[in-house]
């Protein structure tokens, strides 16, 4: 769930409490307010003109007020003070009837007398004036009652205050404002939270990709201010610990490079002389060397390899001129194990951007395979190709040997990352480790490499562009 999301869902679950408080809040006020009103309305009503319509008329004033007096003959008719219709609320808020001392009303239209009020009332003679609230079908309205000290049967008025009308979606609108606001309030708290966070979030990005060299700038004293600086301390270690890696990388790949330069000469030579001498013994002993020399300039080549970014600078390269080169620095070995080479067909000028030194290593590996994994009296072929108006290519080492099994060839199809233990996985010297530093140094430079068992017999890896070149 996003940040915007999270705080949405924090928004209306704060809001609720928030909004039922003020909600309650509010109707408190109003009430106290129309109590205060209602009982101002009842002080006003102790004055002559009601006292005397009260003792002149009872049986009508006693009914509670009219819209207008009605005719004698209306006034005289059986519960007249019942039936007659009283006005809307809009029309006069406030309706009050007249009780005798003991709170009897005198007409039917008269209420019971609240039994609240009446507890109240009867417990002090001194109390002049009591309010309490009453359920009606529109709502709870409020009433009050005070002595007239008029005497029977005007010695205590009751005022009742019914709630307006449409007091319910009144009241539903009401709080449907303040939750409304009160979300308002709460996304307006959070609003810097979540763009501080984010932020946080973008600067933290940035800084990954330019390899924490720059720091994230929140500032303040919380806590997305206290992750910032962890963010910038872990930068600086992260960045610390990067430098001091590529410089033990650069450090063992001049290492790795100077080694191999002492090395492998003598070796080729040592190859050379050996496969000179008569019997089984120099031969055996070349190949070895010559395995031992592969080691090393694949170990050489591993290193270059790490070192080689993606974005690194690269050179033309003339396949061509590669696959002659190695042919040349592999007769020695191919006479040894009495296989021949023929490279008649790889001499299409064909041109990539890659690594000289790793494209050289990578073929060496595929001719060695070849050479070594074949038969006495075997062959190795090169062939090299253009294709899609020069902007393909395909540059195959097939073999006549005995090949591999198809657990095999399985598992070197399978091998797509050169981990430095495939020589151990296998017999000492397998395909495997060749194949697989073969493999990544053609994926890195935009190749793929595809091992066969062609139908005829022996062995066939192919390196060839994965889109035009």
């Amino acid at each position: 769930m996003t940040l915007g999301r999270w705080n949405l869902i924090l928004a209306l679950l704060l809001a609720l409490p928030a909004a039922l408080f003020a909600y309650y809040v509010a109707g408190w006020i109003e009430m106290r307010d129309r109590r205060v009103l209602l009982e101002r309305v009842a002080e006003a009503q102790l004055n002559d003109v009601t006292r005397d319509a009260c003792q002149t008329d009872p049986g009508w004033f006693l009914a509670g007020p009219r819209t207008g007096r009605p005719s004698l003959a209306d006034r005289q008719s059986p519960d007249a003070d019942a039936l007659l219709p009283r006005p809307r609320a809009e029309e006069m808020p406030f309706e009050f009837f007249a009780y005798d001392d003991e709170f009897l009303p005198k007409s039917v239209a008269g209420p019971r007398f609240p039994e609240d009020l009446r507890r109240t009332m009867r417990a002090s003679s001194q109390l002049r004036l009591a309010s309490s609230t009453y359920n009606s079908s529109q709502g709870s309205g409020l009433q009050t009652a005070i002595r007239t000290q008029w005497g029977n049967p005007c010695a205590v008025l009751l005022l009742r205050q019914p709630p307006p009308p449409g007091r319910f979606w009144t009241n539903a609108a009401f709080f449907l404002g303040l939750y409304g606001v009160a979300c308002l309030v709460a996304l307006g708290a959070l609003a810097p939270i979540t763009r501080r966070v984010r932020r946080l979030s973008r600067e933290a990005k940035a800084s990954a990709a330019a390899g924490y060299s720059e720091m994230v700038t929140i500032t303040g004293s919380d806590e997305i201010s206290s992750l910032g600086a962890v963010f910038n301390d872990t930068a600086t270690d992260i960045r610390q610990r990067a430098v001091d890696a590529r410089d033990r990388e650069d450090a063992l790949r001049r290492y790795v490079e100077t080694t191999t330069e002492d090395i492998v000469p003598p070796l080729a030579t040592l190859s050379a002389r050996l496969a000179t001498l008569s019997g089984s013994e120099g031969p055996a002993a070349a190949k070895e060397s010559h395995r031992l020399m592969m080691l090393v300039q694949n170990l050489a080549a591993v290193t270059r390899l790490r070192a080689v970014t993606q974005d690194a600078p690269r050179e033309a390269v003339d396949l061509a001129a590669v696959v002659a080169s190695v042919v040349e620095t592999r007769r020695t070995l191919g006479r040894v194990a009495g296989v021949t080479i023929d490279a008649s067909r790889a001499t299409t000028p064909v041109t990539v951007q890659a690594d000289r030194a790793l494209i050289e290593q990578a073929v060496a590996n595929l001719v060695d395979n070849a050479i070594v994994y074949n038969r006495a009296g075997g062959a190795v072929a090169i062939e090299l190709a253009s294709y899609d108006h020069g902007r393909r290519f395909r540059l195959v080492v097939s073999d006549n040997g005995p090949g591999v099994d198809d657990e095999t060839l399985a598992g070197l199809t399978a091998n797509k990352r050169f981990r430095g233990d495939e020589a151990r996985s296998r017999r000492p010297g397998g395909r495997g480790l060749g194949l697989a530093l073969t493999r990544e140094i053609a994926d890195r430079f935009g190749m793929q490499l595809d091992l066969r068992q062609p139908v005829g017999g022996g062995f066939e890896a192919e390196i060839s562009t994965r889109q035009a070149i």
